[in-house]
């Protein structure tokens, strides 16, 4: 996954007690803000990191707009698997306050325009370097992950209509399950939204597309998705007309889109940690 999204903003919301990524892409307004050069390489100029008191339990926000940074009760792991593009089962070792110290961070990067989805995740990473002092190494790990694969009646995706960089994908609660709209995606982009957002392990890509495209995916999630807690859908509200439910997750991508996905050990790329320490002064 690469977990990537070219937005004017990217905003992550908590519903209830899970984490459900929103992300829109509204096209006049982001046509209008000046874009970072993409050769930049940016940093933070300020950045100021105070524990938060919000008293939630999850990530309330992770924002990037024109000339500045915001994430809202994080945890350190939050950070790392945004920066990293990572699931958090995929960070090993490190000390407890990690998951459980919450941080409200704002900064603002030294070139002014919005960012590309890697200059975003590279902003990050600085950060983590020079106020978490984190460093690591990777290393393979067998674990429980997902495998996405083609299934045997084919792939059904078509490739894109939009020719740039980044990719964009949103989830739209619906009167019979989860809309999970994408446009010009990887399948890697495809399998870091999975991992991030609906399932508890990391997605292992193993199509062998490499392509980019635009689909749709409409399913009815489980308790074991979103953190446990999926979003309300729209016929859940009430006086709403019954109506059938949409495939699971793992029927409705053999049957909208050709693909796959296998629970399975298999090896993982992991962080694993090797020095951090609780933010520096601001």
């Amino acid at each position: 996954m690469s977990f990537s999204t070219k937005l004017s903003r990217l905003t992550v919301a908590l519903l209830t007690a899970g984490i459900l990524a929103t992300a829109s892409v509204a096209s006049a307004q982001t046509s209008q803000l000046k874009r970072m050069p993409l050769d930049a390489d940016p940093t933070f100029d300020v950045a100021t990191i105070k524990p938060s008191t919000s008293g939630e339990a999850n990530l309330q926000m992770l924002r990037f707009g024109e000339n500045d940074f915001e994430m809202r009760n994080a945890s350190l792991v939050d950070v790392i698997t945004y920066a990293y593009n990572v699931q958090s089962k995929q960070i090993v070792g490190g000390p407890e306050w990690m998951s459980h110290d919450r941080y409200d961070i704002k900064a603002k990067p030294d070139i002014l325009g919005v960012p590309s989805p890697e200059q975003m995740r590279s902003l990050v990473r600085k950060l983590l370097a020079d106020r978490f002092k984190l460093t690591f190494h990777t290393e393979k790990k067998q674990m429980s992950a997902y495998v996405l694969t083609v299934a045997k009646t084919g792939s059904k995706l078509k490739q894109t209509e939009f020719h740039g960089p980044g990719m964009s994908f949103g989830l739209v609660p619906k009167r019979n399950g989860i809309s999970l709209p994408v446009r010009n995606a990887t399948m890697s982009d495809f399998a870091g939204v999975l991992q991030s957002m609906v399932l508890d392990r990391p997605v292992v890509n193993n199509t062998e597309l490499s392509d980019k495209y635009d689909f749709a995916l409409t399913f009815m999630p489980d308790d074991s998705q979103f953190n446990g807690h999926p979003p309300i859908l729209n016929g859940q509200a009430p006086n709403a007309e019954a109506v059938d439910a949409s495939p699971s997750l793992f029927d409705a991508m053999q049957q909208q889109l050709g693909l796959k996905l296998d629970a399975q050990k298999t090896a993982v790329d992991t962080i694993a940690i090797d020095r951090v320490e609780r933010p520096s002064a601001n």
